[in-house]
């Protein structure tokens, strides 16, 4: 209790006094050998790169909200949280900054570029952590792993080696996805399919045998043609039959190529033939590689020959004609078109939309590249991984999820993981002079599996891995994986599998079954056992909030603005489990008015507060402790409505169901406990002369209250802790954190009760529904309350003062069957008829006039949006939320004029 209760919430001085308490008192700290039953969570490591977006904000809320809960709930909590190196996007930033100085990481070298970037993540790389404690994260900081650790390198080269030694890591020449912009291959989930508006052009390949006849064949990429090997055609297309094994002339070129027979030509595309490339397109290296004798070739390394695109997405090698060499793609395209024409080879062109791949990181077009690159064959995986899911020891929410899941790993390729990269995980194979190579921790280990002198020289390969070969890993290497050689630390047999990933469905590819597989590997189990996918947040055109398009405020000023504890709690309620959330921002003004709901229920629990405060001011001092204390019908209903309540939050947060969980306390809060009972607990005590009494109802509302704090403090950590202190004298250790989170008690749950007390609530709004329609809001009047049984006699009768002081009546009359009172105006409900005495309070006449005033304004609005609507060039022309919102408007002035019809005839009569 506290005798200086602040005037308003300061949220701003609230939120860095707990954080730094609950830090102070280790908190958020966990300890593997407690005896308590584990929780845990794995935090989806942000990119050094990376700052906080509206995207994080919902994560951390969802993620901070059950580590919080199952903490109260007495579960030995740990929330592992992290950074991720993010090779390419990581050393794109620190190339931008030596290029700002006019060099270049070749300038460096390797070892004083890798130096740069640790100095850059050093200086930067932690300031998105920082900023995630301003949410309120109950994060065990002691914790932190970045994934160029020590120890989660020295995991990562084991995992490669363990891999390699087993056969599934490769090196080969295959056709990858190469990124022109980071000149580094991606894997296939690193790029976006875009359906963009192109052309489809039909090219004439001259015979050998006849040079003034040609084959048509149909291409969207002529600036490939110098690459070409063979031409396909369909074996059942009658139409080639006769030419296969004859050859066609490559154009602008004195080379031939023979046409092959291949079930990839698709006889209703083009013309049927198709142009076979093997170095550029990744359908035809597989064609090529069916066709090798056909072809003259005795293996895929024969294609290197006819790379004519290099790695900067320019023609390039010795099939090239010289005009075309060192143009980029784009530009080669439209100057070989212009030569194709010139000589007559363009039979036609086609506009065409067709999906092209685009990289995630740089946005440009990537290029099908034949390179060298290390694959890990993932085939073996997918049995295991699809199980875990199948048999439900993984479930994910929303469950649909599950199909894309499937549907990923059934039709799994190769995952290529290497990368032209010198900021990463170097990959930790070693080669010798005359080529032979092994995967090693060091050199050392290298000669020792090569069975080479100490002093045998070795080159490590120049490539790192793919940043997700680091990431998949990340259920282990938190839990400190291989440190000091163990393969189950204390943490991973106290903590794993972990109990729920939050995270974003468009990783669930890169990261979310690579890491089922990768636990599952190494450690025989899974790697957890619910995955929440969020929403994605867009702004009110349906547009995702992102930095790009600049329709995003930062995250930290609307916290500034409103307070962590409004913001976490508007994000819960807004974002329903697999559906995405729109809100309405304001990037000019940094403003998000969808959070105004969150500011405005921690200002009402905020004022329940204070007044619970001020109660026990009153109450506790004069009465003695002694004395018994009888329920009333409302407190019986508070307290069986308290009990529901928490009975539904513990269904709905064990089933995922957020939003329900927020709206549910929303609504429990706002309606039942400040809206209502507050009120109700007036009354009863400014009724009572007993000191006792009163002082066991603040009791007994202040239990209640207090136990909405434990419910609610999961979500709203600042303000729950406020005023967890303000109400009670407690030490600044004895943190609301900690405290035991509400169980429900059945047998204080009253389902007639509740059932009933809906109906009083119903009585009181019918009234203040009634006053509003005569203008008369706040006067008393007496009043006659007809109910059509003795069962709702009994029970309008339990709450009498209440109705009566909360209607603001002068009188009450409730009785079955009552006759309505001369000079009244009346409402029906549920066979429930109220009537107001008027007669005596207000001018009848005036009020005649007044109700007949508005009956003609309402009869000339709904005349002139009739007339609207019934006028067809309106209705077709106008948008159809607009015509939507006409027809509301209507539907709502037609209710008002009945209204105030009826009150016209209860005054007349």
């Amino acid at each position: 209790m506290n005798n200086l209760f602040p005037k308003a919430f300061e949220h701003n001085d609230a939120e860095q006094k707990w954080y730094n308490v609950w830090l102070a008192h280790n908190i958020f700290d966990a300890d593997s050998k407690s005896n308590k039953p584990p929780y845990s969570i794995l935090m989806p490591p942000p990119n050094v790169t990376g700052i906080l977006h509206f995207g994080h904000i919902l994560n951390l809320t969802i993620q901070d909200l059950y580590i919080r809960s199952k903490r109260m709930q007495g579960y030995e909590v740990c929330w592992f949280p992290g950074t991720d190196h993010a090779g390419i996007a990581t050393q794109s930033k620190v190339e931008a900054e030596l290029r700002k100085e006019g060099i270049s990481r070749y300038d460096l070298g390797r070892d004083k570029f890798i130096e740069k970037v640790w100095q850059w993540k050093n200086k930067y790389g932690n300031i998105i952590l920082e900023q995630m404690r301003q949410l309120g994260i109950s994060v065990d900081w002691n914790r932190v792993l970045f994934t160029m650790d020590d120890s989660a390198s020295n995991a990562v080269k084991q995992a490669f080696i363990r891999l390699f030694e087993e056969g599934l890591i490769k090196k080969d020449f295959r056709i990858i996805n190469w990124s022109p912009l980071s000149q580094t291959a991606l894997s296939d989930e690193e790029v976006i399919y875009k359906e963009v508006p192109g052309h489809l052009y039909t090219l004439r390949y001259c015979y050998e045998e006849d040079t003034t006849k040609w084959l048509l064949l149909s291409t969207t990429r002529p600036e490939t043609i110098f690459g070409d090997v063979a031409v396909a055609v369909n074996p059942n297309d009658s139409r080639y039959t006769a030419l296969i094994g004859k050859r066609v002339r490559v154009p602008l070129t004195d080379r031939y190529i023979p046409i092959i027979a291949d079930d990839y030509a698709d006889p209703t595309f083009g013309t049927g033939c198709v142009k076979i490339t093997p170095a550029h397109d990744p359908n035809d290296y597989e064609v090529s590689m069916r066709n090798l004798a056909k072809l003259g070739m005795e293996s895929n390394l024969n294609f290197i020959n006819f790379r004519t695109i290099s790695k900067d997405a320019k023609l390039t090698g010795p099939l090239v004609n010289a005009e075309f060499i060192g143009l980029d793609r784009f530009d080669a395209r439209k100057a070989i078109l212009v030569k194709l024409q010139a000589n007559q080879l363009v039979e036609k062109i086609d506009d065409y939309s067709h999906n092209v791949g685009y990289s995630e990181r740089g946005g440009e077009q990537i290029e099908p590249y034949l390179s060298q690159q290390w694959f890990l064959t993932m085939k073996p995986f997918v049995s295991d991984a699809l199980q875990a899911v199948k048999d439900g020891h993984i479930k994910f929410h929303p469950q649909h999820w599950v199909k894309t899941y499937e549907h990923w790993l059934t039709g799994i390729r190769d995952w290529c993981i290497s990368r032209q990269l010198w900021w990463g995980h170097r990959i930790p194979v070693y080669y010798t002079e005359d080529g032979k190579f092994t995967a090693a921790t060091n050199e050392d280990d290298a000669r020792k599996k090569l069975n080479l002198p100490a002093n045998a020289s070795l080159t490590q390969d120049e490539d790192s891995l793919d940043t997700w070969f680091s990431s998949w890993l990340w259920p282990l290497t938190t839990m400190r994986w291989l440190v000091n050689g163990n393969e189950n630390t204390p943490d991973m047999q106290k903590f794993l599998p972990t109990d729920l990933l939050v995270t974003a469905p468009d990783i669930i590819f890169f990261w979310v079954a690579r890491m089922i597989i990768a636990t599952q590997k190494f450690n025989n189990t899974i790697p957890f056992k619910d995955v929440y996918f969020t929403s994605t947040i867009r702004d009110g055109l349906g547009r995702k909030l992102s930095k790009s398009l600049g329709n995003s405020p930062d995250p930290l000023n609307i916290i500034a603005k409103y307070g962590a504890d409004a913001v976490r709690f508007s994000m819960a309620f807004l974002a329903p489990l697999g559906q995405d959330v729109r809100m309405d921002v304001d990037v000019a003004n940094q403003d998000i008015a969808s959070m105004e709901l969150g500011r405005n229920f921690a200002n009402k629990v905020w004022n329940a507060g204070k007044f619970i405060n001020m109660k026990q001011a009153e109450n506790y001092a004069t009465s003695n402790n002694d004395c018994t204390f009888t329920l009333s019908y409302a407190d019986k209903w508070m307290l069986s409505k308290y009990n529901s309540t928490i009975q539904k939050i513990t269904e709905y947060l064990n089933e995922y169901r957020v939003t329900e969980y927020a709206k549910l306390l929303y609504d429990f809060i706002w309606r039942d406990f400040c809206d209502w009972y507050v009120e109700i607990l007036k009354v009863q005590l400014n009724q009572s002369t007993d000191n006792n009494y009163k002082q066991q109802l603040t009791k007994f509302a202040t239990n209640i209250y207090e136990n909405i704090l434990k419910i609610l403090h999961p979500l709203m950590p600042f303000i729950t802790e406020e005023l967890y202190h303000l109400i009670a004298d407690r030490a600044e250790n004895d943190s609301i954190s900690t405290a035991v989170f509400p169980v429900p008690d059945g047998d204080a749950i009253l389902p007639e009760i509740e059932e009933q007390f809906e109906l009083v609530q119903s009585v009181v709004e019918e009234v203040r529904k009634l006053r509003a329609s005569i203008n008369v809001p706040s006067q008393k009047l007496p009043a006659t309350i007809s109910v059509p049984n003795e069962n709702l006699l009994n029970t309008l009768n339990n709450v009498y003062s209440v109705i009566a002081s909360l209607c603001k009546f002068s009188a009450l009359n409730i009785a079955v069957n009552a006759e309505k009172p001369n000079g009244s105006t009346s409402t029906v409900f549920h066979q429930i008829a109220i009537h107001l005495s008027i007669a005596d309070t207000i001018d009848i006449e005036q009020e005649r006039n007044r109700l007949q005033k508005e009956i003609a304004r309402l009869n000339g609005n709904i005349k002139s949006t009739e007339a609207k609507l019934n006028n067809e060039k309106f209705v077709s022309g106008a948008s159809p939320e607009i015509v939507a919102k006409e027809r509301e408007k209507l539907a709502s002035m037609q209710e008002s004029l009945t209204k105030v019809i009826e009150n016209l005839n209860d005054i007349n009569k």
